[in-house]
């Protein structure tokens, strides 16, 4: 009895290391795998090698051995080494070619390829293959899966694994798809919603969006503060930001078909129950350009691509005409500051460069705008006693939208200076560095930068 319990220790002190050593691979002949896969249910896992390939070595010695990867590989599949230079291998690879070494197969019972990966891979690597493979034997193999999604019959569970398999590459259309398959409820819950990983335009999708997002906006859940507060912290302005990187996107292509979908994409959002525009003047890098206006866009497209010169003119004057008369920086500035200084205290907050902190980005990324609209504006127009006043006027308002901003303050002088007008660009250096010892900013590259350009200024170097 004893001897009987002793050899079952040793049994299973066996199997234990067996598990601890990595993947355990079988021995025999492939038409056996092939057996024990049908019987086991299971797919096979096979290592193609040589006795000289360096990355196999490497493979087998320090990726193979591992735990982890031992527990995931033992478990699902049936784990064959298969030397591609013997003839057992060589009759193997006469049906499944292979075009380098080491190159590993997952293969079903039935002797269908469901995955092939050529090259050396960690464990990491190793365990997403066997993820994908489990999700294809789930889906009826790789073929099927392409299949169903290009004949747009995939099921949403395997449009779901499809996104989460997928490598970085495909992922974006992959979410794409999937999230078109959800219900409504299912694409717009708060605790849930993937909306806002998407980063690859599809015109359905983001109508789509947009309608679902309207409708809800005027349905009975907006009336209760808290679900619309984390609606559109997790849904809503998500989107938002994610149609301004698309309007980014768009401009910077030059693509004018795109741009037009998304201009008619925004208007839709008129009827949503909520602000949605924060305004021209405080556009923020962080906010993104959903929020401007479609003018202002506009001059944005003409301006970075060079184009509509008869139409851009006139719309730059309209456009600047109506916001220095709706938007006075003086007044806002000054307003803009008591409410930040108002916040500081509340807050706690007594430094000076802290409340700062509050209006500083402010009107930064239009006036940034303003100063490359005026720059298009100038080099379409003559050279003439009215256009100079036009765009020195328009620069000396896109600096006073923020004179504590030196990202606008330099390029705003030296444009006027390049202009002509020396005198007007010396002024607007000495006042940003005058507004950056208002504030007690203690940078001294800063202020070594303005110094360096405002004597350039002076000395007409330019």
């Amino acid at each position: 009895m004893k001897k009987i319990v002793l050899l079952f220790a040793w049994i299973l002190l066996c199997v234990t290391m067996g598990f601890a050593q990595g993947i355990r691979f079988e021995t025999g002949t492939w038409n056996e795998m092939l057996a024990k896969a049908k019987a086991e249910n299971k797919v096979i896992f096979v290592d193609v090698y040589t006795q000289w390939c360096g990355p196999c070595k490497l493979v087998a010695k320090n990726v193979f051995p591992d735990k982890s990867l031992g527990r995931v590989y033992n478990e699902t599949f049936i784990n064959y080494k298969l030397d591609a230079e013997t003839p057992e291998g060589k009759k193997f690879i006469e049906k499944y070619p292979i075009s380098g070494v080491p190159t590993f197969y997952y293969i079903d019972a039935e002797g269908k390829v469901m995955n092939q990966v050529i090259g050396a891979k960690d464990v990491a690597g190793f365990i997403n293959e066997a993820e994908m493979v489990e999700m294809y034997k789930r889906h009826g193999g790789l073929d099927n899966m392409k299949n169903a999604i290009k004949n747009g019959t995939a099921t949403k569970e395997m449009l779901h694994d499809y996104y989460i398999t997928a490598t970085p590459e495909v992922k974006p259309i992959a979410l794409n798809l999937y999230l078109k398959s959800l219900s409504t409820e299912e694409l717009l819950d708060p605790e849930k919603t993937l909306v806002g990983n998407i980063t690859l335009y599809d015109k359905d999708l983001m109508f789509h969006l947009a309608d679902e997002l309207i409708k809800i906006s005027h349905s009975d859940k907006f009336s209760d503060k808290d679900f619309v507060g984390k609606f559109n912290f997790s849904v809503t302005f998500p989107i938002h930001y994610i149609i301004g990187t698309f309007f980014t996107q768009s401009i910077n292509q030059g693509n004018l078909k795109w741009f037009n979908e998304l201009l008619e994409l925004k208007e839709k959002y008129a009827d949503f129950n909520g602000w949605v525009l924060d305004g021209d003047w405080i556009i923020r890098s962080g906010r993104g350009l959903f929020f401007a206006t479609p003018e202002y866009l506009k001059l944005c497209y003409a301006t970075n691509n060079r184009i509509a010169e008869d139409k851009f003119k006139p719309a730059m004057i309209n456009y600047m005409t109506k916001l220095m008369a709706e938007k006075p920086v003086g007044t806002l500035l000054r307003e803009d500051e008591k409410a930040s200084w108002k916040i500081a205290k509340e807050e706690g907050i007594k430094k000076q460069p802290m409340a700062a902190d509050y209006f500083f980005p402010k009107g930064g990324i239009t006036a940034q705008n303003i100063i490359k609209w005026t720059n298009y504006f100038w080099r379409i127009s003559p050279s003439d006693k009215k256009t100079k006043q036009l765009c020195s006027e328009w620069i000396n308002y896109a600096f006073n939208m923020n004179p504590y901003n030196t990202a606008v303050a330099v390029p705003a002088a030296i444009w006027l200076a390049r202009m002509g007008n020396i005198k007007n660009g010396i002024e607007i250096l000495e006042m940003a560095i005058a507004k950056q010892k208002e504030m007690k900013n203690d940078d001294a590259k800063l202020y070594r930068y303005l110094e360096i350009n405002l004597q350039d200024l002076k000395n007409k170097k330019i």
